[in-house]
């Protein structure tokens, strides 16, 4: 690798489907801007051991490395800063993300990380990168929205303002990104090409309990206006053959009429783009589903959460079960493939709450369920009611995932006042056992056990025998559990 003056690392992380840090790709593009030059290393995706990370820091003399990363990355990202001072001692180490964004002060315990960013990154780590590479004394305390150290403290600064034109901001560095390593699934399209995540906003207005996305974008809704959005779509067309695209946004539809724009943008060019996204079911109407159809939308994916009217009261999702069936069958008559995100072991739900979502989720006929168990994020209300009552079960950062399925040994993060771990985690399997045919079926179709794609994703797909016994146990649970109640 040639020398550079920012690294910007994502450490490896253990779910077997893997996204692109676009928040790294953003923060690269701003860098670039600048004239700076910044490399992207995902180590994911790279299958980048510990040893090839340091031979690279060593080959690249970065001043300053940059290190994002999710609460279950923790341990991995720590691991990666000592790696890069024990390369050299004098280079500036920040960290961002969700996590340091709700716990800047914790992250900066450890002796390797110099800097926790906190909420957005794109201004500030330019301003930390001018004031550290250029020639002027380093004085973090000048820059807003960050943490760090001076003579054994830690300090924060005043809060960053959230950026509100975020069409102001250059799309993401693809050109930095291996873009063909990616595994965004590709429902209702293509599988064979690659899918290209995309942002068109940032804040979401809504309060549930369970979210942490406001520590880094706040509540407040921001949008790419329609002709940002299209020209980014565009570009990945022209620049990499892309056809296929998921928005990540929390929820895409808050403005209807950007969609609306969006939407005539793509059919008014021409292009036979095809892609999917995430809605809230109170945000949707037939007119604006149809549309979003004809303009190539194959998929749209709501969050259920729960089948029990209280549990989402308590959860504070702000939505009803009538308004949950209505959204779907809009989706469905409009001939949209339809997922929908559910979750077991929230407060105030106990296992009949569970069989109340298993008879929703019956009703609405929706293709595809993705079922979680509840965790307590910190920076999230759910993190401080679980904190407050005693309920959290353990502080390994680690074991922040929100599935069994791919993490052997797994345990719940969390009790509730209505079920334990185990009763959690028996919900957790009921649940699942009852939709995983219907969710293999819409994959990989009617006849999925004669499909090789399905042996290689579920069945030959193992790094170890230990993973190999797992993958064995969960089927066995499963089956269990598909002939109970």
């Amino acid at each position: 690798m040639n020398p550079t003056d920012i690294l910007l690392i994502y450490p490896p992380y253990s779910y077997p489907k893997k996204w692109p840090p676009i928040g790294l790709g953003y923060i690269a593009a701003v860098l670039a801007k600048e004239n700076f030059s910044v490399q992207i290393i995902d180590m994911s995706v790279l299958d980048m051991g510990h040893e090839d990370l340091g031979k690279l820091v060593k080959e690249a003399k970065p001043k300053l490395v940059g290190i994002s990363f999710m609460t279950n990355q923790y341990n991995e990202a720590v691991a990666v800063s000592k790696i890069i001072k024990d390369v050299n001692k004098d280079i500036l180490i920040i960290t961002g993300g969700p996590h340091v964004s709700a716990c800047p002060q914790e992250i900066l315990v450890h002796e390797s990380i110099d800097v926790a960013v906190i909420g957005e990154g794109e201004v500030t780590v330019l301003e930390l990168a001018n004031c550290f590479l250029g020639h002027e004394r380093f004085e973090p305390g000048a820059i807003n929205g960050i943490a760090y150290k001076k003579e054994g403290q830690v300090h924060l600064t005043q809060r960053r303002e959230l950026i509100q034109d975020l069409d102001s901001i250059p799309s993401p560095a693809w050109h930095l990104l291996p873009v063909k390593r990616y595994s965004v699934p590709a429902t209702g399209g293509d599988v064979k090409e690659s899918v290209f995540a995309i942002i068109s906003s940032r804040g979401c207005p809504n309060r549930c309990i369970f979210c942490d996305s406001h520590t880094v974008f706040g509540r407040k809704f921001r949008a790419r206006s329609a002709q940002n959005i299209f020209d980014e779509l565009v570009y990945l067309s022209k620049n990499f053959g892309a056809t296929q695209f998921d928005f990540v946004d929390d929820t895409i539809t808050v403005n209807k009429n950007r969609i609306y724009e969006l939407c005539n943008l793509i059919l008014d060019n021409n292009y036979k783009f095809k892609w999917m996204c995430n809605a809230r079911v109170n945000t949707v109407n037939e007119d604006l589903l149809k549309l979003m159809k004809s303009a190539g939308c194959v998929r749209v994916e709501f969050g259920v959460e729960s089948g029990d009217p209280e549990v989402l009261k308590k959860i504070k999702k702000a939505v009803t079960i009538e308004q949950i069936e209505n959204a779907h069958a809009l989706a469905r008559k409009v001939g949209l493939s339809v997922g929908s995100f559910v979750m077991v072991g929230n407060i105030g739900e106990d296992f009949s709450s569970i069989v109340k979502t298993k008879d929703l989720l019956e009703k609405i006929d929706t293709d595809d369920i993705f079922i979680a168990i509840a965790t307590p994020f910190p920076g999230t209300e759910l993190y401080k009611v679980a904190h407050h009552n005693g309920w959290l079960l353990s502080n390994d950062w680690s074991a922040y995932v929100t599935s069994p399925t791919h993490f052997p040994g797994y345990q719940p993060l969390m009790e509730t006042d209505k079920m334990n771990a185990q009763e959690i985690l028996k919900a957790f399997f009921y649940l699942h056992s009852k939709f995983v045919k219907k969710k293999l079926k819409t994959r990989y179709g009617s006849f999925f056990l004669l499909k090789k794609r399905f042996y290689r994703d579920h069945i030959f797909n193992v790094k170890s025998k230990e993973d190999f016994k797992y993958k064995l146990k969960l089927i066995k649970k499963l089956l269990s559990n598909y002939f109970k109640r």
